[in-house]
């Protein structure tokens, strides 16, 4: 009877260290590329270049984004209140803008923005990997797709990012009617550091088919400046 006791005994423990070795990685499983901490915060230059048959004008200013509050929410999780402030340049003030949000679950990184959820990671990370990032509310699919993972990224401000990943929102490199080119860069440890929504219409006359004029759209391009923990 011992003898029994002593192999089931021995079992339970192999099973338990089997269990607790299970255990994800989070860099592994991609939960670092969406950091949230009370005091956490981001600095973003902002270009943005609007298109019209007249020219093209440009507008350029810097968005801070804090992470001031926390709550549990229905889920069981932890939703993380976002105050968004924006100014001209570093000569300036912040002025409060928005009120974001987001979340963290064991399969999703979920941005809330205007009380809309969008999927912004899916979670274990791995190449090639889509996932429609408005399964969560009531938009049209909107197919996402992972690329490049821990791939160096050195940002407009010589910020050195050793290991990021892409997440490709939409690739319509059309430049004969519609060019549209939207993606994302997320740094280990630090969340967005880099992001593209190009949409450009180009003139489909006779007189100017194929001549990539483009007759309306904009750009909008935002990159890291700064980081860190403020508590």
């Amino acid at each position: 009877m011992r003898k029994y006791l002593i192999v089931i005994f021995c079992a339970v423990q192999l099973l338990s260290c089997q269990e607790e070795g299970a255990l994800p990685d989070t860099v592994a499983v991609g939960y670092n590329f969406f950091p949230l901490q009370l005091g956490d915060f981001r600095v973003y230059e902002v270009e943005e270049i609007t298109h019209s048959s007249q020219g093209a004008t440009v507008d350029s200013f810097q968005i801070r984004v804090d992470v001031v509050d926390s709550f549990r929410n229905q889920a069981g999780g932890i939703t993380y209140v976002l105050s968004q402030f924006t100014r001209v340049s570093s000569l300036e003030e912040w002025k409060f803008e928005k009120t974001n949000s987001a979340r963290l679950t064991g399969v999703q990184g979920i941005f809330i923005e205007g009380n809309v959820p969008f999927l912004k990671l899916s979670f274990p990370i791995s190449a090639g990997k889509t996932w429609d990032s408005n399964a969560l509310n009531a938009l049209d699919e909107d197919l996402f797709e992972m690329d490049s993972l821990f791939s160096p990224y050195t940002t407009t401000r010589d910020i050195q990012m050793p290991q990021t990943l892409t997440v490709i929102q939409e690739d319509n490199q059309d430049f004969t009617v519609n060019f549209i080119k939207r993606h994302e860069i997320y740094g280990l440890d630090i969340g967005l550091v880099y992001s593209e929504d190009i949409n450009l219409a180009f003139c489909i006359e006779e007189s100017c088919l194929g001549q990539q004029i483009v007759e309306n759209g904009k750009e909008i391009r935002r990159s890291l400046i700064d980081y860190g923990t403020e508590l």
